[in-house]
This record gives C-alpha cells, structure tokens and sequence, in this order.
C-alpha cells in the first residue's frame, strides 16, 4: 500500500507485486480477466475498499500511531523468537545461513524480511520520524530494562537489527540522524571487546553477533583510531567459541579490508589499510582456524572470502607468512570436492596470493599442490557445466600465473598445460582470455607455442572479427561472411561478439610484433577483412557505426602488417574490386579516419604525462607505417601523401620538444604491461616483453629517417603526376 500509488488491475494476479496487497484489501481473488476497468467502466483507483485502505495507511501514519507500529515491528518481526534462539544453540551455521548471511534478508518468505521490508518503507516515506522513534526506542530499552535479564538482551539486539537495516536512511539524503561515532565508543566497542564463554546466555552472544553486523554496516563513518579498534576487536571474535559470532566476525573482516583497499588515494594507504595491516597476520590466523571449524559449503564460502580480501589488502606485507598460508591450502582443496563456490573461492585466493606477491608464490611446492590441479579442474571443458561456471575464473588465474613464472622453474609445468589451452581454443570459449593465455605462454617459450596452430589460429582470428564484417541476408536473419567462408565451427555458434573481435585484434598485433613473419601469416586475413570493412563505408544504404575500441585496436594492427609488408596496403584495396576513383576515396577516408582518431585527445591524456607518451607511441606507429606504405604505394602517395608527410612531421617536433627517447617510449610501455598484475615481482614476462620492445622497429626506427624517405617519395608522385 504505502510502495504502490496505483492500483493496476491488469496486474492484480501476479502474487509478487505490491499490486497483491491493495488486491486482497479490495476483496479481490485470483485469477480473472485482468480488464483495465472493472465492469461499469470505473477506475479501479476510485474503489471505496481502495481508499479506505489509503485512510487506513494515512491513520498508521498519524503520530503517536507510527511509534507504536515502529515498536510492534521491531517486537514482533525482528526480535529472535524462542525457535530460533534453540537453532542458535542446536544448528549455529544453519542460524548464521539463514538469518545472518548476505542473501538471508532477501527471503520473501521469511516473516523477519516482511518486517523489515515494511519498517525500510516507513523510513523512506517518514525518515525523520522513524529514525527518531528508533533512536528513543533503543536509548529506552538500554537505560529501563535490567541488562542482564534475556529478554532485555533480546529486545536490545531487536533494535540494533532495526538500525542496521535503516543504516542507510540514518545516514543518508544529506542529514547525519544517528552520531555512530559517539555510540560506537560508548555502547558497541564495550560489547564487541567482551570475551563470551561458549555457555554464554545466547542472547548476550546473540547481541555480539549483532554489534558485529552493525559495525560492518555503518564501517565507512568509522573515523581512523575507531577502525583500527573495530577491526581488531572484529578480527579477534573470528575465534570467539560462538559459531554465529565467528561468521559475523569474518564476514566483516572481508568487508573492511576491501574497504580500506578503496579508500587509498592517489597512491597513499589510508589510515585504515594501515590498521588492515597491522592485525591481518592474526587475522589470518583466525580465519584459517575458523575454516576448520565450519562444515557447511556457506560457511567455508564465507571465511575464504575474508582470506581473499586480507590478501588483497597486504599484498607483499604478508610475504614473511607466506608459507604458513600456503600450508592451509592442500587441506581446503581436499575438502572442496565438486563445489563450485569453494573452488570459485579458491580461484580468488590464489590469484590475489600470485598478484601480490609474485613468483615466490608460485614456485611454493604447497602452493603448486593447489594450483595446478586447481587450473586442470577448472578448465576441465569436457565436465558437464564446467566452462559456465569456473572457466573464465581459471583462465584468469592462469594468466596471472604465467605473468608471475620463471621459465627455469615453471617451464616444465606450464608446457604440460598448452594441450589443455588448444582444446579451449578450439572450443571457442572465452576467447578474450584464452587468447590472452596463449599470448604469454608465447612469450615465454617461444614461437614452438604458435607455429603448430599457425592454420588453425588463422581461421579462429577471420571468426572472431567477423562481427564487424557480416550482411544480413535478406530473406532471413542468417548471417553470412562478406569475403569468403573462413571460419570454425558452426555458422551458428555466436563467437563473434565485440570483446572476442577486440581481443582477437589485439592478439593479432602482438602476434606480429613477436614474430612478425609467423604472426603476418596468421593475422593478415583476418585484419584485411576488418579493414576491408571499415572502408566500405555502408551497408545496404546505411553508413556504418564501428566503436572507437574496435576502430583503434583494428588500425594499430593493420599499421604493423603494413611495416611487415607495405604492399599489403595496395592489395586490401585491390581486393574489393572497386573502379580506380571509388578506390582512391576509400584510401583518402582510411587515412582521414586513422590520423583523426591516434590525434584525438582525451582527459586522462591532457593530464597525465604517462598518457601522452603512450599517446606520442600509437602516433609514432602510425607513422612509420604509413611513411612506409607511401614509398611502395604511388597511389597512396599521390591521394594522402601530403598529409601524412605533415603529420609526421608535426609528430617529429613534438619529439624534440618533449625529449622523447627510445629508452623512455620502452620504459613506458613496458609500464603499462605491469598494471596487469599488483604489487609482487613479476616472472621473466615484463624482462621479455622489455627486450621485445626494445627491438620493435615500431618504437625504435627514426621518424626523420621515415620523413625523408616518405618527402621523396611524395615529390617523386607529384613530379610524376605533372609530367603526365
């Protein structure tokens, strides 16, 4: 009633709207036409069992009647009631799973989620009244009732229930209704440093738990001192011999150590990433403990999380109990057996173990005893259901421990793995990722990784940009290539999305900058089709519309087969078989199109100084490429020379004005490799990819040396041109 303005008869039989509600009070029933209008043609809204339902509502509303309604609520609704206080005792982590855990209160059927349901929209249509009436009612039930009588305590964790759930409206819309700050240091830290025995009244420990919940949910109006106090005193009730109280305790641990990790700033760790700091160790400690403790998948669930969020937030500070956390891993990977949450969680803890804190990581023989047998079941595609549920997860772990393996130690093991990336591969699942993965696996051992699937490669790489470059048939909604049928698999397999075309570019970029002869052969097909397609300009009448991700990624890899092969410009136009006028204004737009978009300058490129030279090293490529295409290309010459002959030269003052060395272009670039991984020491992947990049002739060649011969070339044209 109060949630819903209008009565809508069209919807009165769908039992989960608020429609039901007003519904039942008219005395309607189920089932029906669902007409707009009931049978003499009268809005529905205008019914008298309608508004007097409003009048009711409007009455409840009243003062002196809201407080009692609000006290009922929380007496009724939010208070344990005697069956579950025995749950606390009999089935601890059936109590935290069905009253405490995160998805607990999205319960429709639970009695507790209508209450609350009702109090939350009360405190949105009347927040100042609410708010204030639950603030005396808590302050009443704290200073009248005996603080160590049951129901006292009962009726004390009822009401911080009632504010945990409202935190967001005490808080909120610009007005600050409840000093937390004040009450944390007077009436929660006291409960949450009070040590409970297990034969502890449950209320009292019932209260603790909720104390704990309360603090979570309020934590980002914690100032610094107060963190660091709730954290530690969080942190300890981890091992508190209450059940419920533990959970609470880690999943609030897992959300205060996220916290502090997003609120550094600009670089700096916040006062509360320093508290973080400095209990994770016994934190840790705890939380492991506590895994042990709980036998519901939930449970475990819950506690790994908190491993996955401390780890995150110690990075290489946890370095020196490295190996005590690698130690606990075996036995939960024992226990996970077919879950999927627990091994998703165990997914999360080793990529933030190998994120932060590198090869020394991965080279622990406790740590390998989880890992690769951890990858081999999540990237098992022949299990039923594997590949929708944890493969994007392992490749992501995979990755991340290819970026942090030195090949002396981890060769072995990560060539025993490649027969399991071609069956992926060749599935064609997860191709933004898998791609990925195969990438450094190259880089690491070589072009032995690439040449075996050079055919094969070639054709996935046409298929996955073929989004960019299919017409619709007319008479149906197949879709059919626009040059030719290269392709895997069915026609029907949907591969082709914009991420897999985007990364199937990217790749091909890479491809060729590591082993530009192998990587031409594979990627030219697929990248002179996607070019072939952008210089089309329209289809069936209406112009194209290509995403600047995809505009950029297709141009930077059709520059670098051009340095490969400046012929291979001539012959994408060629290949489209247009008359020597309509060529020549594709070729004028392609340029046009390419120099406007390496120009274009945004925010992030004003103000960063990284940004402009990765900027300045996209606009060096292009140079050189298109220099080089020139001087084989009279055509190009003759249609675009002269403007690219002015960018380049544009781009050889900003090198001199800026002091752009070889060496910096390299050391930025390499930069940008390492925002991949966090703070550990990376594997031999960023030294192979510096050397790698220290002979790319896109990064080293002069752009005088590619200006002059480019002049000449354009001269050449032009004196050619006036002979004729």
């Amino acid at each position: 009633v109060l949630q819903c303005a209008l009565y809508d008869e069209r919807r009165k039989d769908r039992l989960g709207s608020k429609n039901a509600v007003l519904s039942m009070l008219m005395g309607r029933k189920g089932g029906g036409s669902g007409n707009d209008e009931s049978g003499d043609g009268s809005n529905p809204n205008n019914d008298p069992a309608v508004i007097a339902a409003r009048e009711t509502v409007t009455a409840l509303l009243s003062e002196g009647t809201i407080e009692r309604l609000i006290e009922c609520i929380v007496g009724k609704f939010l208070m344990l009631h005697p069956d579950e206080v025995e749950e606390w005792e009999s089935d601890p982590e059936g109590r935290y799973e069905t009253d405490l855990a995160e998805e607990a209160m999205l319960d429709a059927a639970s009695p507790r989620h209508c209450g609350g349901a009702l109090l939350m929209t009360l405190m949105n249509v009347e927040t100042d009244r609410v708010a204030k009436t639950l603030l005396d009612l808590t302050q009443r039930v704290f200073q009248q009732l005996p603080q160590d009588d049951v129901n006292s305590m009962l009726s004390r964790e009822a009401c911080y229930r009632a504010l945990e759930l409202c935190h967001n409206s005490m808080i909120a819309k610009g007005k600050r209704r409840l000093n937390f700050s004040e009450w944390f240091q007077a009436e929660l830290l006291p409960i949450l440093q009070t040590e409970l025995a297990e034969n502890s009244p449950v209320a009292m420990r019932a209260m603790q738990a909720r104390a704990v919940t309360l603090t979570q949910a309020y934590a980002c109006s914690l100032k610094g001192e107060e963190f660091d106090a709730a954290f530690q005193s969080i942190a300890k009730l981890m091992a508190a011999p209450d059940l419920v109280t533990a959970l609470c305790a880690s999943r609030c641990i897992d959300y205060l150590a996220i916290l502090s990790v997003q609120e550094r700033e600009s670089g700096e760790d916040s006062p509360q990433l320093l508290a973080v700091r400095s209990h994770s160790v016994f934190a840790l400690g705890n939380a492991f403990a506590l895994a042990n403790r709980a036998e519901s998948e939930e449970c475990l669930r819950v506690i790994l999380m908190c491993v996955s969020a401390l780890v995150e937030a110690n990075g290489v500070y946890l370095e020196p109990v490295l190996q005590a956390i690698a130690e606990q891993l075996p036995p939960l990977w024992e226990r996970a057996g077919d879950s999927v949450p627990i091994h998703s969680c165990l997914l999360s803890v080793l990529t933030h173990l190998i994120m932060k804190m590198g090869y020394s990581t991965v080279e622990n023989s406790h740590v390998q005893a989880v890992l690769f047998p951890l990858l081999d079941y999540c990237t098992d595609i022949n299990v039923v259901n594997r590949a929708e549920t944890l493969l994007e997860d392992g490749l992501r772990l995979w990755l991340v421990t290819l970026l942090s393996s030195r090949v002396a130690t981890m060769g072995s093991k990560l060539t025993s793995m490649l027969p399991r990336l071609e069956m992926i591969l060749r599935s064609g699942l997860e191709p933004h990722l898998s791609l990925k993965v195969l990438q450094f696996n190259s880089i690491l051992l070589g072009k032995q990784v690439v040449e075996p699937l050079g055919d094969f490669l070639r054709e996935l790489l046409v298929t996955l940009t073929s989004r960019v470059h299919v017409k619709a048939k007319r008479n149906g909604d197949e879709m059919e290539d626009d040059v030719g049928n290269g392709g895997v698999g069915s026609k029907e397999k949907d591969v082709g999305t914009m991420r897999d075309a985007i990364a199937a570019l990217s790749f091909a970029d890479i491809l060729m900058q590591l082993f530009p002869d192998l990587g031409y052969n594979i990627s030219s097909p697929a990248i002179g089709k996607v070019i072939s397609y952008i210089c089309s300009g329209s289809e069936n009448g209406q112009r194209l519309s290509v995403t600047m991700p995809l505009l950029e990624v297709s141009l930077s890899a059709f520059g670098r087969m051009v340095w490969i092969n400046p012929n291979s410009f001539d012959e994408v136009f060629t290949q489209q078989n247009a008359d020597p006028s309509q060529r020549e204004m594709k070729i004028v737009a392609l340029v046009k199109t390419w120099l406007g978009v390496v120009t274009s300058v945004s925010l992030a490129t004003m103000i960063s100084k990284k940004a402009q030279t990765i900027r300045f090293i996209d606009q060096k490529g292009t140079a050189l490429s298109l220099c080089s295409a020139i001087c084989r290309s009279p055509t190009l010459s003759r249609v675009a020379g002269a403007d690219i002959v002015e960018f380049t030269r544009q781009l050889l003052e900003v090198e001199a004005r800026g002091n752009i060395s070889t060496e910096t272009i390299v050391e930025v670039a390499c930069g940008a490799t390492r925002q991949v991984v966090g703070d550990g020491p990376l594997g031999d992947a960023a030294n192979m990819t510096a050397e790698m990049l220290k002979l790319d002739p896109l990064l080293t060649v002069s752009l005088k040396e590619a200006l002059d011969n480019a002049e000449k070339a354009v001269a050449m044209s032009s004196s050619q041109n006036s002979i004729m």
